[in-house]
């Protein structure tokens, strides 16, 4: 059973990219990673960590889209910058891309946020079985250091066999959760490993405090919350066990599986490298016909 693994990324993230795909290449046939050229508020990327990127990770293809101001990738959706969910559907329009770079003998699809670090390992082992054809991996859920996980695991990473998924129904504002819930079946959430560990830990707020409000600017799920409180209370000196309103309480653990936080960003002008294949939207609609043919 040939296996990729689609990453969503962007250089908010560029501190979780490498041991994402250090782990992801454990049990991976092809590696895809979707970036967009600018972050979902329309301000451009980083382009010096985005060629760093590019130049640490020659195996993995990466699907670089232009930005668009005032359309989506979708000829069914028609939103502009002024709809609340315009940042949730570039998001999703990520892995919608992402999708028809895959290769034709995959099976299966993994969709990972690169801030999602799978245990590589563990993962290739349980994989031999799956059971069903779509699933939600559990994730441990991690606040501002690596040792603070929540209690109780999350669902949140997608893995669906390639010829069962409908690739519309990724462009949707639910994003995973939507194109889980559309899926015919059989399936299953809340998906372990053997022994019952969750198999993904996710470090969406292990970052430091200004990354975190570099995140929150940025990201698709800018008008979810107050994150300027959110983030505040969560770099409190005070004692807590709740963090940015997750749902169950937060432990601390002995041993982090990764540190975030120990990986310092790159500095100086990266080589040039061959594997990025860079689209637009007419690029893309040829892509998009010719899946249908």
């Amino acid at each position: 059973m040939n296996i990729a693994t689609l990453i969503s990324y962007c250089t908010n993230d560029y501190r979780f990219i490498g041991k994402c795909i250090a782990e992801a290449g454990k049990f991976s046939d092809q590696i895809v990673i979707a970036v967009c050229d600018h972050f979902f508020d329309g301000t451009p990327e980083n382009r010096g960590l985005l060629e760093w990127t590019y130049a640490e990770h020659p195996a993995c293809r990466f699907v670089e889209f232009a930005y668009l101001p005032d359309r989506l990738y979708s000829r069914y959706h028609s939103l502009t910058p002024e709809d609340r969910d315009w940042s949730i559907y570039w998001a999703a329009a990520t892995r919608y891309i992402g999708f028809h770079f895959l290769d034709a003998d995959v099976d299966w699809v993994l969709f990972l946020d690169s801030d999602e670090i799978v245990e590589g390992e563990a993962f290739a082992e349980w994989f031999a079985s799956p059971g069903f054809d779509a699933m939600r991996l559990a994730a441990w859920l991690y606040a501002v250091k690596p040792t603070l996980r929540m209690q109780r695991a999350v669902n949140l990473p997608l893995l669906v066999k390639k010829n069962t998924l409908v690739p519309s129904t990724l462009m949707n504002p639910l994003e995973r959760i939507g194109a889980y819930l559309a899926h015919p079946g059989p399936k299953r959430e809340e998906v372990v490993g053997r022994g019952g560990r969750p198999l993904v830990h996710h470090y969406s707020w292990t970052r430091t405090k200004e990354e975190c409000y570099q995140k929150t600017r940025t990201w698709g799920h800018r008008h979810d919350a107050d994150w300027p409180r959110l983030i505040e209370e969560a770099f409190d000196s005070h004692p807590k066990t709740r963090y940015f309103d997750a749902p169950h309480a937060f432990e601390e653990i002995a041993v982090p599986f990764f540190d975030p936080l120990s990986v310092t960003l790159p500095q100086g002008s990266p080589p040039r490298q061959s594997n990025i294949l860079k689209i637009d939207d007419k690029m893309f609609f040829g892509k998009e016909i010719h899946a249908l043919l």
